[in-house]
């Protein structure tokens, strides 16, 4: 099968230096599939598909593991048959609409994702991708309301913080952005994707030297300073939220 196929060529060539082994994941203690390495992941599900490709479970966990290598077309592929022969499931519709968000697809997973949130309504991620496929239209208002309604599953979670705030930064609210970036940082759990888009607000907002200190945490002094340069430029030009609303909305990898 192509998409078998694929992910097994990522797979050699992710393991082509150095002698080969077979590992039990169970004697890791790991779930078979459930690695945390993408291609490995991709691979064991690709093998249970061939075999069943019928499975309801099977087909959500390799559209799942194709989307994180992200092989949109390929996971969509798979996705989309799963999703005619088990209509009702909230597993298989929740990871189809998630993989046409990050394929950019935003109208089109908007209504898979309704039904994926109507079949599971405690699926905090499946909100989170809602809010995601709404800023892909410019629907900000929307958007937020899907945040935070996740947040309300998921209180505090960084990843849906982060977003809600570059959503109410598309928006032009660029105080209450920075409050609710502040808060994702606050977070332990939180990443260095946090930190780069509270940055990225107050930047935009002028504080260039808060801007560059948290920047510096992740990234090198010449890319900061790059980067603070390129705010300082868009903050001049009279179409600066015309040119943010084009760009995509963010996709948080921890929506998962």
């Amino acid at each position: 099968m192509p998409v078998l196929a694929s992910v097994l060529v990522l797979g050699a060539c992710a393991t082509s230096e150095g002698p080969q082994s077979t590992v039990n994941p169970a004697s890791l203690g790991v779930s078979a599939g459930e690695s945390g390495n993408p291609i490995a992941d991709a691979a064991y599900w690709g093998g249970q598909y061939e075999q069943n490709p019928g499975d309801a479970e099977t087909a959500a966990k390799y559209g799942a593991s194709l989307r994180q290598l992200k092989s949109f077309e390929q996971a969509m592929t798979v996705l989309s048959v799963a999703a005619r022969q088990h209509p009702d499931h909230a597993g298989i519709m929740a990871e189809y609409g998630k993989v046409m968000v990050a394929a950019g697809q935003g109208t089109k997973a908007i209504p898979v994702l309704v039904k994926a949130a109507t079949l599971n309504p405690s699926d905090w991620r499946v909100l989170a991708a809602q809010g995601v496929a709404y800023d892909q239209q410019g629907q900000h208002s929307e958007a937020q309301m899907k945040y935070r309604s996740a947040l309300k599953l998921a209180p505090d979670h960084p990843s849906i913080l982060t977003n809600l705030g570059l959503s109410q930064a598309l928006a032009g609210e660029l105080v209450e952005a920075e409050q609710t970036l502040r808060r994702a940082v606050s977070n332990p759990s939180a990443g260095a994707k946090a930190r780069q888009n509270l940055s990225l607000v107050l930047g935009l907002k002028g504080d260039f030297d808060e801007a560059a200190r948290l920047a510096k945490a992740d990234l090198p002094p010449n890319v900061v300073s790059n980067n603070i340069d390129y705010i300082r430029s868009m903050l001049v030009q009279p179409a600066l939220w015309k040119q943010m609303e084009q760009l995509d909305a963010p996709i948080d990898t921890q929506i998962q």
